[in-house]
């Protein structure tokens, strides 16, 4: 085992006689590695956090419960799979309402991008623009200081996702990117080719969608593990093979919830 002390010390007698200082000694030791063919492994990341059917409802209900125009743009957040940099951007003109497409004229990179939308939440924009023909989608209620006045922050968006995730009593930590993530996994898990759910997300790289991809088979595999009679996996994979991973997930849970209250009941 090398010692750490005295290569330290040999290091740093080095980095005193030639005179470097804190910016070029992590020069140093960046080339160094290099040199030796050192380099970070790659870093693990666990599946990517979402809320659940149950927690998106109540998360929605309490956002409508505190006005409608609270409850429909997180509902727009979440459904579009907008970042909250893109949902403050968002202007009336940018809804088509004939054609059910958003256009995120800005996005991530500066790149745009158009998001079909679902027929009700079509109806519930179509009521909330009204007769406007321009302006913010969601304008903020207090004049900003910024160039656009009564526009929404990416902050303020946050923090309103925060307060209703809170008065919904979810103990999740709940943030826009967090809607992001669901709705990415919903699609995926309900059919959707994920080079559509790529250009839908505004990835610029199809490895970060995959990330969705694993999350999906965790949450399968987790509800799998959770029932233990043959004939419940061969149920849950044949509607896996006919309705896909979203209604396998949920299958799963009702068998597992089932068997428990049989256990319970038995016990009893």
């Amino acid at each position: 085992m090398p010692s750490i002390a005295r290569a330290a010390a040999a290091v740093a007698a080095i980095l005193v006689r030639e005179g470097f200082d804190y910016a070029q000694s992590k020069a140093v030791f960046k080339t160094a590695r290099q040199r030796a063919g050192l380099y970070a492994p790659p870093e693990r990341r666990g599946g990517v956090a979402r809320l659940t059917v149950e927690e998106e409802l109540h998360f929605l209900d309490r956002a409508y419960a505190q006005s409608g125009r609270t409850g429909l743009m997180l509902q727009t957040l979440l459904e579009t799979g907008a970042r909250a940099s893109e949902l403050v951007q968002l202007r009336v003109e940018d809804i088509d309402l004939a054609e059910r497409v958003i256009t995120i004229r800005r996005g991530k990179g500066g790149k745009g991008r158009e998001v079909p939308i679902r027929r009700e939440l079509m109806q519930l924009l179509r009521l909330h623009v009204g007769a406007r023909r321009a302006g913010p989608l969601f304008a903020s209620r207090q004049r900003g200081s910024g160039p656009v006045s009564h526009m929404l922050t990416r902050r303020r968006v946050g923090q309103i996702a925060r307060e209703v995730a809170r008065a919904a009593g979810l103990t999740k930590r709940v943030y826009p990117h967090l809607l992001r993530h669901t709705v990415a996994t919903r699609l995926l898990a309900l059919g959707m080719d994920i080079t559509d759910l790529q250009r839908f997300l505004g990835h610029e790289s199809i490895v970060t969608t995959r990330l969705y991809a694993e999350t999906t088979a965790v949450a399968l595999k987790r509800s799998f593990d959770r029932i233990t009679d043959p004939t419940a996996h061969a149920l849950i994979t044949g509607i896996q093979q006919r309705h896909g991973d979203e209604a396998a997930v949920l299958a799963a849970d009702l068998l597992a919830q089932r068997r428990a209250e049989r256990v319970s009941t038995a016990g009893a």
